[in-house]
Parts: C-alpha cells; sequence; structure tokens
C-alpha cells in the first residue's frame, strides 16, 4: 500500500511539470537537441524501508515468529552522469549517486524478543536511465541498476541479564525508478545549465546477518537475519555543463 502511494505522489507531481515544460516548448520554441553531455546533481528528499528479519544462530533460523519492522527519515543526494541523446526525442545515460541522512526504524531479534534501532545512513547506486523528451526542455525517463545500503548497529532493549547490542550491516540489491528533469527556464529567469529533477526510486536488497554480542566483551551471540527493501522520493538541482553550447537546451 506504501509502495503505491507514494508511487501515486510522484507521478501526481510529475503530471504538472511535464504540462508546464509542454506549454513552455509551445511557446518557446527549443530545438530537440543539446541532452549529450556530463551533469552533476545535488538534492534531498524522503525515504521509507521496511524489513523482515529473524533470529538466526550459525545459519539456522530459530524456531517461533518472524518479524517485520519499517523506518523513515531524511536524506541528502549528490551524484553525476552522462546522457547521450541519440534520437530526436531521445535520451539514454549512465549515472551514480550518493544518498546520506538518517532514514531510521527498529531492528528485532523476535525468538529472543531483543529490539533495537538501525539507521539507513549511506546508501549508493549506479545504473541507466532511457528517457522520451516531453518538450525540448523537458525529459521523463525511467531508471534502474546496483544499489548497496549501510544499516547502524545498537544496544538492545529489553536488556537482558548480560546486555547485547547488533552490529551495523550491508546490504547489495537494485532498484528501479523514474522521474522527470525539466530546465529551470521555466521560472521566467534565464538559467541556462540549471534543470530540476524529481525522482522516485524502489530498492530491494539481499538479505543479511546482522551479528548480536555481548556489549562488554564483544563475544558473539547468535545474529538477526535482516532482509530491506527502500524507497525514496528526491528533488534535485541539476547542472548541464553541455548547456551553453550553441544550439544547446534551454538557450532558446
Amino acid at each position: 500500500m506504501r509502495l503505491l502511494l507514494v508511487g501515486g505522489i510522484a507521478i501526481a507531481g510529475l503530471v504538472p511539470l511535464t504540462a508546464l515544460a509542454a506549454d513552455l516548448g509551445t511557446a518557446r520554441p527549443a530545438p530537440a537537441a543539446g541532452w549529450s553531455g556530463f551533469y552533476l546533481s545535488a538534492g534531498g528528499g524522503a525515504g521509507w524501508w521496511s524489513a523482515d528479519q529473524y533470529t538466526d544462530f550459525g545459519g539456522i533460523p530459530a524456531p517461533g515468529p518472524s518479524a517485520h519492522t519499517t523506518g523513515s527519515g531524511g536524506f541528502g543526494t549528490v551524484g553525476g552522469g552522462f546522457d547521450w541523446q541519440f534520437a530526436p526525442s531521445w535520451v539514454a545515460g549512465a549515472f551514480a549517486d550518493v544518498k546520506f541522512g538518517d532514514i531510521r526504524g527498529t531492528i528485532s531479534a523476535p525468538f529472543e524478543q531483543y529490539s533495537g534501532t538501525t539507521s539507513n545512513r549511506l546508501s549508493y547506486a549506479a545504473g541507466l536511465r532511457l528517457g522520451v523528451l516531453a518538450s525540448p526542455n523537458a525529459l521523463v525517463y525511467v531508471n534502474g541498476g546496483y544499489s548497496h545500503a549501510d544499516f547502524t548497529g545498537s544496544g538492545l532493549d529489553p536488556t537482558p541479564l548480560v546486555p547485547l547490542s547488533v552490529a551495523g550491516h550491508h546490504h547489495d540489491g537494485w532498484f528501479v525508478g523514474g522521474g522527470i528533469e525539466n530546465s529551470l527556464d521555466f521560472t521566467g529567469i534565464a538559467s541556462p545549465g540549471w534543470f530540476m529533477k524529481t525522482e522516485y526510486r524502489f530498492a530491494d536488497y539481499g538479505r543479511e546477518t546482522a551479528q548480536m554480542y555481548v556489549t562488554a566483551t564483544g563475544a558473539p551471540d547468535g545474529a538477526i537475519a535482516f532482509k530491506p527493501t527502500a524507497q525514496t522520493l528526491s528533488i534535485s538541482l541539476v547542472y548541464r555543463f553541455n548547456a551553453d553550447e550553441a544550439g544547446g537546451v534551454g538557450l532558446h
């Protein structure tokens, strides 16, 4: 349900921007060219994760129920990439980006009824995107590729006779997403090279074990098997280095 809700919000936000970009293309004709080249981006947004987990003893799942927990929070992001306009209305590209923030939630060892707090502080991704120009200055695209996420460790509650903690854990997986990127010229201020990108992503990560240990000595004491999925919605400013060339995007 959350996936459908967030996806709906993202799509609802994209439609007015697409229409506005289309109107701009009608009022100020521009050549369908200039998207090829390097760019940098920076922005922020909101993220949500959910995770299935169970207590793990030496690779053997403990008997009893599993747990499902969630987390949410904000993040900043920076990235860059290269696009290639291979047809009048089609653009393909490769990119990489990093997210850093505090998307915080609960981690649980349900067999032992312990729980703690874990936060997705760092994620990075690399992938490809393919888009179509809704107007000369607005690109609607889909993307996908590799993603990595780091989660922090914490103490566990309720505190047992011997206090326990859980270590940080690291996950590799994949993502898919989509968005719209449009020139900032629609603000009425000439801004060659500057664009705005609104994007939604869904990421699915592999199951990894987060080691539990005795807080005082570091001695191992079982583990928590943790498998998260994550969703993000972000808005970024983009600077395209090709935009000051003759015939570039946003100059006409």
